[in-house]
């Protein structure tokens, strides 16, 4: 179980990573704004679910 606690953290972090870089190149294009936008929220929404999925791990592990 701690084992997935950790691939929880490890994906977390990675999509923090992921997300710092893909805003400020998605916002910086001058492509279609609407998909980007779109694509901003799938990825937000992709790390508040690592964050809950995190959390219950960690209430799991503990």
């Amino acid at each position: 179980m701690q084992i997935l606690n950790i691939l929880t953290v490890l994906a977390l972090v990675v999509m923090s990573f992921a997300l710092i870089v893909a805003v400020q190149v998605l916002y910086a294009s001058t492509e279609d704004s609407g998909r980007s936008n779109r694509l901003i929220l799938i990825g937000g929404a992709a790390w508040v679910a690592l964050v809950l999925v995190n959390w219950g791990m960690s209430l799991l592990v503990v």
